[in-house]
């Protein structure tokens, strides 16, 4: 089949809670087993109209003769979900790539720039990390992790952890970048397949840069992590986030820092309700576009 005979068929659903949208994507494997695509409303931008705050949108691809079939069996799959919509674009030749004409270098912090492998910039005095995102979160475009980034550069800057763990490492950039700076030890954890894969992919797209550094890319749930961490980076949203404090907070090291982001401006003081009453200290916050990152130690 060629490309041109491609559809994208758009599911968009009310976020809800992670078991129930387990279930849907369940359902969605079953008509494209080959996998699917999730954009949340906090996506970078991309051809597509932005997705409504509060939603999700699923990205089905399939055949054109096997359209219906897929219109039926989605029709099932969203009918717990009444406000759900579904749309269906033909894809144009060359569709694979082009989401890639979105994703340029960016200087993201004195001594970082974040860019893909086909389009590596020239020479300068910043380390270039190569990103290649397949399936997952964290090209350094969203401001989150761009916030991540910065605070890593800023903290390498004074000390340097050396155990390092991500909470939902997405394509694993901050652990590759704090391994940059002097990290010896990174554990990147995730609840997506997708995420871990990419994740070790980009480990070696930059073994250049982290010298050393032992890398472990895992789905294992972070109360299942052990051992303590100088530094923990969690780049989730913040419902997510709140839910997980207690595990989070018990793998920080005494002495280390935790960095949350994934968190909108007016969720602050939610964020540091869940956190600091379970012993550890606000430092400060960072702002970039509406989106924030909460510095935190344990003493």
């Amino acid at each position: 089949m060629s490309e041109a005979h491609w559809m994208e068929v758009r599911v968009l659903v009310p976020e809800t809670d992670q078991l129930t949208l387990e279930e849907l994507e369940q359902s969605i494997l079953g008509i494209t087993p080959g996998g699917f695509a999730v954009e949340s409303w906090d996506a970078p931008p991309s051809e597509r109209d932005a997705v409504p705050i509060g939603s999700t949108r699923y990205l089905v691809y399939v055949g054109e003769e096997q359209l219906e079939d897929a219109r039926v069996r989605l029709a099932h799959a969203i009918a717990a979900w009444p406000t759900a919509a579904v749309e269906v674009a033909r894809l144009p030749e060359g569709w694979r790539d082009r989401w890639k004409l979105y994703f340029k270098p960016i200087d993201v912090s004195p001594r970082i720039v974040v860019a893909p492998p086909w389009e590596v910039p020239a020479a300068s005095d910043r380390t270039v990390l190569l990103v290649e995102p397949g399936m997952a979160f964290g090209t350094a475009q969203h401001e989150t992790t761009a916030l991540c980034i910065a605070g890593i550069d800023a903290l390498y800057g004074e000390r340097c952890p050396r155990t390092v763990l991500d909470v939902g490492c997405g394509t694993g950039i901050l652990g590759i970048a704090a391994a940059v700076f002097g990290a010896t030890d990174v554990l990147g954890t995730d609840i997506d397949p997708n995420a871990v894969l990419a994740s070790r992919e980009n480990e070696a797209l930059n073994r250049a840069v982290t010298g050393a550094a032992r890398f472990v890319w895992a789905t294992t749930p972070i109360d299942e992590v052990t051992g303590d961490w100088e530094l923990v980076v969690a780049n989730i949203l913040t419902p997510t986030l709140v839910l997980l404090a207690s595990p989070i907070v018990a793998r920080v090291a005494a002495g280390g820092r935790l960095m949350l982001s994934g968190i909108l401006a007016e969720h602050e003081a939610e964020i540091l309700e869940a956190f600091v009453p379970l012993g550890l200290v606000h430092l400060g916050t960072a702002t970039k576009n509406g989106w924030i990152r909460v510095d935190l130690s344990k003493p």
